[in-house]
């Protein structure tokens, strides 16, 4: 299953999305035929929260693929990704223009217990590491394309 993993220079923090199904296999429109089921993680040394719901579309990860490819290239310093509300967003900062620091600011809202816990996070990282994000969206993409209805 194609997985997105956001980790930390030391690997003590990381955000993983895993898109492993359609949500709605027999949806008769674009949209509704787009959406994935989705595992998410976000672990931190503080937190270990995961839940699985339906947050992500085959839209959205071809609206974002360009958007971190233009990052890792260099041409943009910084990426807002957000796939659905309220769960994750994440905004991914270049911190030295044609460098390797990189700065991720988070937010999740995680549904517990039917109340929501919301949590703000930061890590550093590096470009290499924002690519292989880009490569597991691109995974993502791969294994669960827009569907032509």
């Amino acid at each position: 299953m194609p997985i997105a993993k956001l980790m930390s220079r030391d690997e003590s923090c990381d955000v993983t999305i895993e898109s492993y199904a359609y949500a709605y296999p027999d949806a008769d429109n674009i949209h509704d035929a787009a959406w994935h089921r989705n595992w998410v993680g976000l672990h931190t040394p503080d937190h270990r929260i995961t839940f699985d719901d339906v947050m992500l579309d085959s839209l959205l990860v071809a609206h974002y693929i360009p958007m971190f490819e233009s990052f890792v290239a260099g041409d943009v310093s910084e990426v807002e990704f957000e796939p659905t509300e309220p769960f994750v967003s994440l905004t991914v900062t270049r911190r030295d223009g044609d460098g390797d620091e990189v700065t991720v600011k988070g937010y999740l809202e995680h549904p517990l217990e039917g109340e929501s816990e919301e949590l703000a996070f930061t890590f550093e990282t590096s470009v290499s590491n924002v690519t292989r994000f880009l490569e597991g969206l691109q995974a993502i993409a791969d294994a669960y394309p827009i569907r032509d209805l």
